[in-house]
Protein backbone atom coordinates (compact mmCIF):
# COMPACT_ATOMS: atom_id res chain seq x y z
CA UNK A 1 0.00 0.00 0.00
CA UNK A 2 1.24 3.58 -1.02
CA UNK A 3 2.41 5.57 1.78
CA UNK A 4 2.70 9.57 1.24
CA UNK A 5 6.00 10.41 3.29
CA UNK A 6 6.31 13.83 3.18
CA UNK A 7 10.11 13.55 4.96
CA UNK A 8 11.30 11.13 2.13
CA UNK A 9 10.26 13.76 -0.50
CA UNK A 10 11.55 16.91 1.22
CA UNK A 11 14.86 14.90 3.10
CA UNK A 12 16.49 12.96 0.39
CA UNK A 13 19.53 13.57 -1.08
CA UNK A 14 19.91 15.72 -4.06
CA UNK A 15 21.95 14.42 -6.75
CA UNK A 16 24.67 15.97 -8.45
CA UNK A 17 23.36 14.89 -11.85
CA UNK A 18 20.42 17.19 -10.67
CA UNK A 19 22.46 20.18 -9.93
CA UNK A 20 24.43 19.91 -13.24
CA UNK A 21 20.71 19.90 -14.54
CA UNK A 22 19.80 23.04 -12.94
CA UNK A 23 23.08 24.70 -13.32
CA UNK A 24 22.36 23.99 -17.36
CA UNK A 25 18.75 25.01 -17.44
CA UNK A 26 20.11 28.39 -15.79
CA UNK A 27 22.92 28.86 -18.56
CA UNK A 28 20.58 27.75 -21.23
CA UNK A 29 18.17 30.30 -20.45
CA UNK A 30 20.73 33.43 -20.03
CA UNK A 31 21.64 32.29 -23.69
CA UNK A 32 18.09 31.96 -25.04
CA UNK A 33 17.31 35.62 -23.81
CA UNK A 34 20.95 36.72 -24.99
CA UNK A 35 20.77 35.32 -28.28
CA UNK A 36 16.94 35.19 -29.05
CA UNK A 37 15.25 38.78 -26.99
CA UNK A 38 18.02 40.92 -27.18
CA UNK A 39 17.18 42.22 -30.92
CA UNK A 40 12.92 42.53 -29.19
CA UNK A 41 14.61 44.76 -26.30
CA UNK A 42 16.59 46.57 -29.32
CA UNK A 43 13.35 46.81 -31.33
CA UNK A 44 10.82 47.87 -28.11
CA UNK A 45 13.69 50.69 -27.23
CA UNK A 46 13.81 52.04 -30.46
CA UNK A 47 10.05 52.31 -31.13
CA UNK A 48 9.59 54.02 -28.08
CA UNK A 49 12.26 56.66 -28.49
CA UNK A 50 11.59 57.04 -32.09
CA UNK A 51 7.54 57.54 -31.15
CA UNK A 52 8.90 60.72 -28.13
CA UNK A 53 10.38 62.13 -31.11
CA UNK A 54 7.90 61.84 -33.56
CA UNK A 55 5.95 64.69 -31.25
CA UNK A 56 9.38 66.86 -32.47
CA UNK A 57 9.52 66.68 -36.17
CA UNK A 58 8.93 69.70 -37.90
CA UNK A 59 10.63 71.49 -40.97
CA UNK A 60 11.95 75.21 -41.11
CA UNK A 61 10.91 76.69 -44.12
CA UNK A 62 14.87 77.84 -45.04
CA UNK A 63 15.85 74.04 -44.49
CA UNK A 64 17.34 72.10 -47.77
CA UNK A 65 15.39 68.73 -47.46
CA UNK A 66 15.76 66.10 -50.36
CA UNK A 67 13.23 65.30 -52.79
CA UNK A 68 11.15 62.18 -52.06
CA UNK A 69 9.60 60.18 -55.06
CA UNK A 70 7.21 57.60 -53.78
CA UNK A 71 6.81 54.73 -55.57
CA UNK A 72 3.55 53.20 -55.27
CA UNK A 73 2.95 49.45 -57.20
CA UNK A 74 -0.49 49.45 -57.84
CA UNK A 75 -3.00 46.45 -58.02
CA UNK A 76 -6.48 47.65 -56.25
CA UNK A 77 -9.04 49.04 -57.98
CA UNK A 78 -9.76 52.67 -58.53
CA UNK A 79 -12.18 53.68 -55.57
CA UNK A 80 -10.24 52.23 -53.57
CA UNK A 81 -7.12 53.84 -54.68
CA UNK A 82 -8.81 57.06 -54.54
CA UNK A 83 -8.90 56.88 -50.99
CA UNK A 84 -5.80 55.82 -50.80
CA UNK A 85 -4.15 58.70 -52.93
CA UNK A 86 -6.40 61.26 -50.58
CA UNK A 87 -4.10 59.89 -47.63
CA UNK A 88 -0.64 59.70 -49.72
CA UNK A 89 -1.19 62.94 -51.57
CA UNK A 90 -1.66 64.51 -48.43
CA UNK A 91 1.55 63.89 -46.61
CA UNK A 92 3.05 66.88 -44.38
CA UNK A 93 6.30 66.54 -46.00
CA UNK A 94 6.88 69.49 -47.95
CA UNK A 95 8.63 68.04 -51.16
CA UNK A 96 7.66 64.86 -52.48
CA UNK A 97 6.25 63.32 -55.82
CA UNK A 98 4.03 60.22 -55.94
CA UNK A 99 4.69 57.71 -59.28
CA UNK A 100 1.78 55.34 -59.67
CA UNK A 101 3.10 52.01 -61.52
CA UNK A 102 -0.49 50.11 -62.33
CA UNK A 103 -0.33 46.70 -62.68
CA UNK A 104 -2.61 46.75 -65.99
CA UNK A 105 -2.71 47.49 -69.98
CA UNK A 106 -1.48 50.56 -71.59
CA UNK A 107 -5.54 51.90 -72.11
CA UNK A 108 -6.35 51.25 -68.53
CA UNK A 109 -3.35 53.15 -67.20
CA UNK A 110 -3.98 55.97 -69.70
CA UNK A 111 -7.83 56.52 -68.59
CA UNK A 112 -6.84 56.15 -64.97
CA UNK A 113 -3.61 58.79 -65.24
CA UNK A 114 -5.89 61.18 -67.51
CA UNK A 115 -8.68 61.17 -64.04
CA UNK A 116 -6.09 61.10 -61.48
CA UNK A 117 -3.52 63.82 -62.68
CA UNK A 118 -6.50 65.90 -63.41
CA UNK A 119 -6.87 65.64 -59.61
CA UNK A 120 -3.58 65.71 -58.88
CA UNK A 121 -1.59 67.81 -61.30
CA UNK A 122 1.23 68.98 -59.28
CA UNK A 123 2.84 65.84 -58.04
CA UNK A 124 1.22 62.38 -59.52
CA UNK A 125 2.77 60.63 -62.60
CA UNK A 126 1.20 57.41 -63.47
CA UNK A 127 2.77 54.44 -65.72
CA UNK A 128 2.13 51.16 -66.32
CA UNK A 129 4.05 47.41 -66.84
CA UNK A 130 1.97 45.15 -69.72
CA UNK A 131 -0.06 42.27 -68.20
CA UNK A 132 2.04 40.18 -70.89
CA UNK A 133 5.33 40.35 -68.73
CA UNK A 134 5.35 37.03 -67.25
CA UNK A 135 8.95 35.98 -67.49
CA UNK A 136 10.19 38.75 -64.83
CA UNK A 137 9.31 39.46 -61.43
CA UNK A 138 6.32 42.17 -61.82
CA UNK A 139 6.96 43.67 -58.83
CA UNK A 140 10.92 44.30 -59.58
CA UNK A 141 9.71 45.45 -63.04
CA UNK A 142 6.96 48.06 -61.55
CA UNK A 143 9.81 48.97 -58.92
CA UNK A 144 11.92 50.06 -61.95
CA UNK A 145 10.20 51.69 -64.08
CA UNK A 146 9.02 54.18 -61.33
CA UNK A 147 12.53 54.26 -59.88
CA UNK A 148 13.60 55.21 -63.48
CA UNK A 149 10.91 58.12 -63.74
CA UNK A 150 11.71 58.99 -60.19
CA UNK A 151 13.14 62.71 -60.00
CA UNK A 152 13.67 62.77 -56.43
CA UNK A 153 17.28 62.07 -54.71
CA UNK A 154 15.52 59.22 -52.12
CA UNK A 155 12.81 57.02 -53.38
CA UNK A 156 10.35 55.38 -51.49
CA UNK A 157 9.30 52.17 -52.19
CA UNK A 158 5.33 51.01 -50.83
CA UNK A 159 2.04 49.32 -52.82
CA UNK A 160 -1.58 50.59 -52.96
CA UNK A 161 -3.33 48.28 -50.61
CA UNK A 162 -1.22 49.41 -47.89
CA UNK A 163 -2.90 51.43 -45.00
CA UNK A 164 -1.42 54.64 -44.27
CA UNK A 165 -1.85 55.42 -40.58
CA UNK A 166 -1.05 58.87 -40.49
CA UNK A 167 0.10 61.94 -42.34
CA UNK A 168 3.45 62.14 -40.90
CA UNK A 169 4.24 58.65 -42.23
CA UNK A 170 6.84 60.38 -45.17
CA UNK A 171 8.14 62.52 -42.86
CA UNK A 172 9.32 59.86 -40.42
CA UNK A 173 10.82 57.68 -43.26
CA UNK A 174 12.78 60.76 -44.50
CA UNK A 175 13.47 62.14 -40.80
CA UNK A 176 16.96 60.25 -41.17
CA UNK A 177 18.01 61.69 -44.09
CA UNK A 178 17.82 64.87 -43.42
CA UNK A 179 20.91 66.91 -42.33
CA UNK A 180 23.13 63.43 -42.64
CA UNK A 181 24.93 62.45 -45.88
CA UNK A 182 25.70 58.80 -44.41
CA UNK A 183 22.56 57.83 -44.10
CA UNK A 184 21.40 55.88 -47.72
CA UNK A 185 18.88 53.38 -46.60
CA UNK A 186 16.12 53.53 -44.16
CA UNK A 187 14.36 50.13 -43.06
CA UNK A 188 10.33 50.84 -42.40
CA UNK A 189 8.14 48.20 -41.34
CA UNK A 190 5.25 46.80 -42.59
CA UNK A 191 2.74 44.07 -41.47
CA UNK A 192 -0.44 42.02 -42.91
CA UNK A 193 -3.32 43.37 -41.74
CA UNK A 194 -4.07 40.73 -38.72
CA UNK A 195 -7.76 41.04 -38.23
CA UNK A 196 -8.29 39.41 -41.59
CA UNK A 197 -6.58 36.34 -40.45
CA UNK A 198 -8.65 32.91 -39.32
CA UNK A 199 -8.62 30.15 -38.26
CA UNK A 200 -6.75 28.31 -35.36
CA UNK A 201 -3.56 29.34 -36.00
CA UNK A 202 -4.23 32.74 -35.97
CA UNK A 203 -2.38 33.96 -32.93
CA UNK A 204 0.77 31.60 -33.74
CA UNK A 205 0.40 33.29 -37.44
CA UNK A 206 1.11 36.93 -35.78
CA UNK A 207 3.85 35.33 -33.10
CA UNK A 208 5.77 33.81 -36.46
CA UNK A 209 5.82 37.30 -38.12
CA UNK A 210 6.67 39.71 -35.28
CA UNK A 211 9.56 36.97 -34.15
CA UNK A 212 10.88 37.23 -38.13
CA UNK A 213 10.64 41.30 -37.94
CA UNK A 214 12.42 41.06 -34.89
CA UNK A 215 15.26 39.58 -35.90
CA UNK A 216 15.60 41.48 -38.97
CA UNK A 217 15.12 44.90 -37.18
CA UNK A 218 17.00 44.05 -34.30
CA UNK A 219 19.90 43.28 -36.67
CA UNK A 220 19.84 46.48 -38.66
CA UNK A 221 19.30 48.12 -35.20
CA UNK A 222 22.54 46.37 -33.91
CA UNK A 223 24.32 47.80 -37.35
CA UNK A 224 23.48 44.49 -39.22
CA UNK A 225 21.52 44.77 -41.95
CA UNK A 226 20.44 42.34 -44.16
CA UNK A 227 16.74 42.60 -45.05
CA UNK A 228 14.17 45.11 -45.37
CA UNK A 229 10.70 45.21 -46.40
CA UNK A 230 9.54 46.93 -49.80
CA UNK A 231 6.31 47.58 -48.38
CA UNK A 232 7.80 50.59 -46.56
CA UNK A 233 11.45 50.96 -47.62
CA UNK A 234 13.38 54.40 -48.42
CA UNK A 235 16.72 54.68 -50.03
CA UNK A 236 18.85 57.03 -52.20
CA UNK A 237 18.08 56.43 -55.99
CA UNK A 238 21.87 56.42 -56.64
CA UNK A 239 22.20 53.56 -55.03
CA UNK A 240 19.68 51.90 -57.10
CA UNK A 241 21.37 52.30 -60.40
CA UNK A 242 24.97 51.74 -58.81
CA UNK A 243 24.12 48.53 -58.15
CA UNK A 244 22.91 48.06 -61.50
CA UNK A 245 19.03 47.22 -60.25
CA UNK A 246 17.61 44.17 -59.84
CA UNK A 247 20.22 42.23 -61.97
CA UNK A 248 21.92 40.39 -59.75
CA UNK A 249 18.67 38.53 -58.70
CA UNK A 250 16.40 38.95 -62.07
CA UNK A 251 16.20 34.75 -62.46
CA UNK A 252 14.13 35.19 -59.23
CA UNK A 253 10.63 36.60 -58.49
CA UNK A 254 11.28 37.70 -55.10
CA UNK A 255 14.35 39.21 -53.61
CA UNK A 256 13.76 43.19 -53.81
CA UNK A 257 13.24 43.25 -50.04
CA UNK A 258 16.19 40.95 -48.94
CA UNK A 259 18.80 40.60 -51.63
CA UNK A 260 19.04 44.04 -52.53
CA UNK A 261 19.09 45.47 -49.25
CA UNK A 262 21.59 43.18 -48.10
CA UNK A 263 23.73 44.45 -51.31
CA UNK A 264 23.37 48.51 -50.71
CA UNK A 265 23.40 48.57 -46.53
CA UNK A 266 25.96 48.29 -44.44
CA UNK A 267 26.18 48.76 -40.56
CA UNK A 268 26.88 52.74 -41.00
CA UNK A 269 24.56 54.03 -43.92
CA UNK A 270 21.21 52.45 -42.58
CA UNK A 271 18.75 53.90 -40.35
CA UNK A 272 15.23 52.31 -39.08
CA UNK A 273 11.95 53.73 -38.58
CA UNK A 274 9.24 52.03 -36.63
CA UNK A 275 7.51 54.76 -34.75
CA UNK A 276 3.69 54.22 -34.63
CA UNK A 277 2.70 56.52 -37.21
CA UNK A 278 5.96 55.10 -39.95
CA UNK A 279 4.62 51.71 -39.75
CA UNK A 280 1.81 50.15 -42.40
CA UNK A 281 -0.31 47.67 -43.20
CA UNK A 282 -1.26 45.85 -46.19
CA UNK A 283 -4.17 44.34 -46.45
CA UNK A 284 -5.09 41.32 -48.95
CA UNK A 285 -8.73 40.86 -47.21
CA UNK A 286 -10.10 37.24 -47.10
CA UNK A 287 -6.76 35.80 -48.88
CA UNK A 288 -4.37 37.13 -45.45
CA UNK A 289 -3.47 33.51 -44.71
CA UNK A 290 -2.75 32.64 -48.42
CA UNK A 291 -0.48 35.77 -48.49
CA UNK A 292 1.49 35.08 -45.00
CA UNK A 293 2.43 31.31 -46.12
CA UNK A 294 3.27 32.72 -49.31
CA UNK A 295 5.54 35.50 -47.76
CA UNK A 296 7.74 33.11 -45.23
CA UNK A 297 8.20 30.65 -47.98
CA UNK A 298 9.60 33.77 -50.22
CA UNK A 299 11.72 34.66 -47.17
CA UNK A 300 12.76 31.07 -46.72
CA UNK A 301 13.91 30.30 -49.76
CA UNK A 302 15.73 33.67 -50.38
CA UNK A 303 17.57 33.85 -46.63
CA UNK A 304 19.69 30.71 -47.98
CA UNK A 305 21.90 33.70 -49.75
CA UNK A 306 21.65 35.86 -46.92
CA UNK A 307 24.31 36.26 -44.46
CA UNK A 308 24.22 32.95 -42.32
CA UNK A 309 24.75 34.78 -38.67
CA UNK A 310 21.40 36.25 -37.91
CA UNK A 311 19.49 32.89 -38.93
CA UNK A 312 22.37 30.46 -36.84
CA UNK A 313 21.64 33.10 -34.00
CA UNK A 314 18.07 32.65 -33.75
CA UNK A 315 18.45 28.57 -34.38
CA UNK A 316 20.47 29.01 -31.24
CA UNK A 317 18.30 30.76 -29.37
CA UNK A 318 15.57 27.86 -30.05
CA UNK A 319 17.88 25.34 -29.29
CA UNK A 320 18.45 26.90 -25.97
CA UNK A 321 15.19 27.64 -24.88
CA UNK A 322 14.46 23.92 -25.43
CA UNK A 323 17.04 22.76 -23.86
CA UNK A 324 16.16 24.54 -21.02
CA UNK A 325 12.76 23.39 -20.77
CA UNK A 326 14.25 19.48 -21.44
CA UNK A 327 17.26 20.29 -18.30
CA UNK A 328 14.78 21.25 -16.02
CA UNK A 329 12.56 17.86 -16.87
CA UNK A 330 15.70 15.93 -16.21
CA UNK A 331 16.77 17.71 -12.64
CA UNK A 332 13.03 16.75 -11.58
CA UNK A 333 13.11 12.89 -12.64
CA UNK A 334 16.61 12.03 -11.57
CA UNK A 335 16.09 13.64 -7.85
CA UNK A 336 13.44 11.47 -7.25
CA UNK A 337 11.81 10.84 -4.86
CA UNK A 338 13.01 14.30 -4.20
CA UNK A 339 10.80 17.31 -5.39
CA UNK A 340 13.05 20.05 -3.88
CA UNK A 341 14.42 20.19 -8.01
CA UNK A 342 11.38 19.94 -9.28
CA UNK A 343 9.97 23.19 -7.52
CA UNK A 344 13.38 25.06 -8.56
CA UNK A 345 13.07 24.15 -12.22
CA UNK A 346 9.35 24.93 -12.30
CA UNK A 347 10.51 28.46 -10.27
CA UNK A 348 13.18 28.91 -13.15
CA UNK A 349 11.50 28.20 -15.96
CA UNK A 350 8.69 30.35 -14.81
CA UNK A 351 11.16 33.25 -14.00
CA UNK A 352 12.48 32.90 -17.58
CA UNK A 353 8.77 32.73 -19.23
CA UNK A 354 7.72 35.90 -17.13
CA UNK A 355 10.73 37.50 -18.82
CA UNK A 356 10.17 36.57 -21.81
CA UNK A 357 6.63 37.61 -22.11
CA UNK A 358 7.82 40.56 -20.65
CA UNK A 359 10.45 41.00 -23.57
CA UNK A 360 7.86 39.96 -26.42
CA UNK A 361 4.48 41.83 -25.03
CA UNK A 362 6.57 45.53 -25.83
CA UNK A 363 8.10 44.45 -29.50
CA UNK A 364 4.87 43.34 -30.46
CA UNK A 365 3.08 46.07 -28.53
CA UNK A 366 5.49 47.84 -30.63
CA UNK A 367 4.79 46.52 -34.22
CA UNK A 368 1.13 46.57 -33.67
CA UNK A 369 0.92 42.64 -32.96
CA UNK A 370 -0.37 40.62 -30.89
CA UNK A 371 0.74 40.58 -26.99
CA UNK A 372 0.68 36.92 -26.00
CA UNK A 373 0.34 35.81 -22.41
CA UNK A 374 0.34 31.79 -21.82
CA UNK A 375 0.73 30.74 -24.84
CA UNK A 376 4.11 32.15 -25.22
CA UNK A 377 6.08 29.81 -24.22
CA UNK A 378 4.25 27.08 -26.31
CA UNK A 379 4.93 28.66 -29.18
CA UNK A 380 8.42 29.42 -28.59
CA UNK A 381 9.47 25.67 -28.28
CA UNK A 382 7.08 24.77 -31.16
CA UNK A 383 8.71 27.72 -33.61
CA UNK A 384 11.75 25.72 -35.07
CA UNK A 385 9.72 22.35 -35.28
CA UNK A 386 7.12 24.40 -37.22
CA UNK A 387 9.46 26.03 -39.65
CA UNK A 388 10.60 22.72 -40.08
CA UNK A 389 7.75 21.20 -40.96
CA UNK A 390 6.56 24.12 -43.17
CA UNK A 391 9.57 23.82 -44.89
CA UNK A 392 9.30 20.51 -45.62
CA UNK A 393 5.96 20.87 -46.87
CA UNK A 394 6.77 23.68 -49.41
CA UNK A 395 9.61 22.21 -50.88
CA UNK A 396 7.47 21.10 -53.86
CA UNK A 397 7.09 24.64 -54.47
CA UNK A 398 10.89 25.86 -54.80
CA UNK A 399 10.14 26.19 -58.90
CA UNK A 400 7.86 28.99 -57.98
CA UNK A 401 10.82 31.64 -57.19
CA UNK A 402 12.34 31.69 -59.82
CA UNK A 403 11.42 33.83 -63.31
CA UNK A 404 12.10 30.87 -65.84
CA UNK A 405 9.75 28.11 -63.89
Amino acid sequence: MFSFNLATIFESDISTTAWICLIALCVCAIFAILARFLPMIRVARTAESQTEEADLVAFEPEEKLPKASVIVYCFINEDSLIDYLEVLMNQDYPDYEVILVNEGSYDVSTSLAERLQMKYPDRLYVTFIPPESHNLSRRKLALTVGIKAAHGDVVVTTASNCLIPSQQWLSLMMQPFIGCDCTNVVLGYAHINFENLHGAGKWYKEFDATLTACQWLGAAIHHYPYRGDSFNLAYRKHLFFEQKGYSKSIHLMNGDDDLFINDISNGTNTDVMIAPDAILTYDYGVAGNRIMSDLKERYQFTSQMLPKMPFLRAGFGSAMQCLATGFGIAASIVSLPNIIPFLVACGLLAILNIFEIVIYRKAARALGSVCLWWALPFFLLWHPIGNFIFKCKRRSHRKKNFTFA
